[in-house]
């Protein structure tokens, strides 16, 4: 995902899960891309690579995570962002490296 190692320090401190492997679409997004480097967001990656939008509602994107039972909308929102930093990283993944070629010129 998008700010993924913020995250899985967060899972480490509060579940003692560590996890490995972790891209940061961000940074991939830069690599595949190209052009002047810039922080993404996950909401303008899918916007740029699909033509479509992301609805992060703030009501829910600042909501209470805490709580031992989720919201329907607190799942849809979670399987969401989770489902299009898939999809995002497989669309990413397939494209080439731009940085390699870059250095062959």
């Amino acid at each position: 995902g998008v700010g993924i190692d913020g995250d899985a320090v967060k899972m480490f401190h509060d579940h003692n899960v560590s996890i490995k492997s972790a891209k940061d679409l961000s940074s991939l997004a830069n690599q595949k891309l190209g052009g002047v480097s810039k922080q993404w967001s996950l909401s303008s990656l899918v916007e740029t690579l699909t033509s479509k939008q992301l609805l992060k509602p703030k009501k829910i994107r600042l909501g209470n995570w805490e709580s031992n039972i989720l919201s329907k909308e607190q799942l849809q929102y979670a399987a969401t962002d989770a489902f299009a930093s898939w999809y995002l990283y497989e669309v990413l993944h397939s494209f080439p490296d731009l940085s390699e070629h870059q250095n062959k010129d």
